[in-house]
């Protein structure tokens, strides 16, 4: 099918270049009510995303357009050719700036295979099962419904410059729906997991984690409006938190005025109080299902610092806006790492603070820093008593605070991010229900 989808690209004399995506992908799917089987299904999807290029000049200025399409194993070549001869007609209306495609560069390293490779799709299901519901006894709350995807991903990409690089990876995840009651209204609580190594352990310890969340939600008393105070922010919250620093280092955000960042700024500021940020892309982390060689454009990957000590020291940069800011590529890599910071979790928590273990959606804006988002469950300190609390909402402006900002130095692992257990933001704005 690779050959025929080639085959008619290069019949087409107004296309200059092509990248073709090949994915197949096997999935294992398990969906309970509390602890009763639902659903039990398993699905194959095999197909190709084709994106053609037409290079033209206009007035002076070099361009290079683009369009995608997607063709499936079912389609014969008339089918294709349509498809193929429609995407090439709508790239010549689209005017991006000329850049080269990604070339050939040696052999492509990969992530070291995980304990899903080879696997029996069947016997893992039913060891996953066991390892989500091994602590779900309680009486008056646990797992309402639960959903598990099992899958193995094939990805082969090729290029009209003479890429040709593949890789599989497997991919579980888990999503989950707690409920406790004790008293008053129940509470609910929504979680989402996932991971590519299998570890009972660890998927138990946090499924129980979560139950126990959402039995301190039941419990909880209304957040007050306490105005500014020092906010902690822990588990999902932090990996967004960060996204925040990878987004402006990019050099799509800098050539597309997203970010102001330039090479060498000191992005903390000149005096910092707090903890220095140091930020790594690691494309090959252990147990990330975003771990890989290469990225959609079939550019190699290797690990690289982007930010060191509050300082950046080089844009994350995709062929294409690496071209256009002429500096080296990076290649896209989603992984991050975060250097923990001086203290310890139980010393940012020993002043008054307010600690937040659930949003009902946690959100930063990847341009303002901005960020802000409705509390679920918290636990207010002040300086005596540590409280649960729900409802209300904070606020802030990373930008204004990262001078002062504390990291701890336990560290977390949440699939593609490892980095600080805890944040420490001070003069945070809460405002209560």
């Amino acid at each position: 099918m690779l050959d025929k989808i080639i085959k008619v690209i290069k019949s087409n004399n107004n296309i200059t270049g092509y990248l073709i995506t090949e994915t197949m992908e096997d999935s294992s799917e398990m969906f309970f009510i509390k602890k009763n089987l639902d659903m039990d299904r398993a699905k194959s999807v095999h197909h190709y995303a084709v994106t053609v290029y037409t290079d033209f000049e206009e007035d002076g200025t070099c361009y290079k357009g683009s369009s995608q399409t997607e063709i499936h194993p079912t389609m014969n070549e008339t089918e294709i050719r349509k498809a193929i001869d429609t995407a090439a007609y709508a790239a010549r209306y689209v005017k991006n700036p000329y850049y080269p495609l990604v070339e050939p560069r040696g052999e492509y390293k990969h992530p070291a295979a995980g304990s899903f490779s080879g696997m029996n799709a069947s016997e893992y299901m039913n060891k996953i099962v066991k390892a989500i519901y091994k602590y779900d006894d309680f009486q008056n709350g646990g797992i309402n419904s639960c959903e598990i995807f099992l899958n193995r991903v094939y990805t082969h990409v090729v290029n009209s410059e003479g890429v040709d690089a593949d890789y599989e990876h497997y991919s579980c995840q888990v999503e989950l729906i707690t409920t406790w009651k004790e008293g008053g209204e129940e509470a609910e609580l929504y979680k989402w997991l996932e991971y590519s190594e299998f570890n009972p352990d660890k998927l138990s310890e946090e499924v129980r984690e979560a139950i126990l969340i959402c039995r301190e939600k039941a419990i909880a008393g209304n957040t007050p409006a306490l105005g500014k105070v020092d906010v902690i922010l822990t588990r999902e919250a932090v990996k967004e938190l960060f996204e925040f620093y990878h987004r402006q280092s990019m050099a799509s955000s800098v050539y597309n005025h997203n970010s102001t960042w330039k090479v060498g700024d000191h992005i903390q500021g000149d005096e910092v109080k707090g903890d220095l940020i140091t930020l790594t892309l690691n494309p090959f982390m252990k147990d990330s299902t975003c771990s890989r060689g290469f990225d959609g454009d079939g550019y190699p990957l290797e690990p690289v610092t982007i930010i060191e000590c509050g300082e950046l020291k080089r844009y994350s940069a995709s062929n294409r806006y690496a071209h256009y800011l002429g500096v080296e590529p990076t290649g896209s890599i989603q992984n991050m790492e975060v250097k923990g910071g001086k203290y310890s979790e139980k010393t940012l928590k020993s002043e008054p603070h307010m600690e937040i273990a659930a949003f009902s959606d946690f959100s930063v804006d990847y341009i303002t820093g901005d960020f802000g988002g409705e509390i679920r469950l918290a636990w207010y300190y002040d300086g005596k008593e540590r409280l649960p609390v729900t409802g209300g909402s904070i606020s802030g402006n990373i930008c204004a605070a990262h001078n002062e900002i504390y990291l701890s130095n336990e560290l977390q692992k949440d699939n593609s991010f490892e980095g600080p257990m805890a944040v420490k933001i001070l003069n945070v704005n809460v405002a209560g229900v």
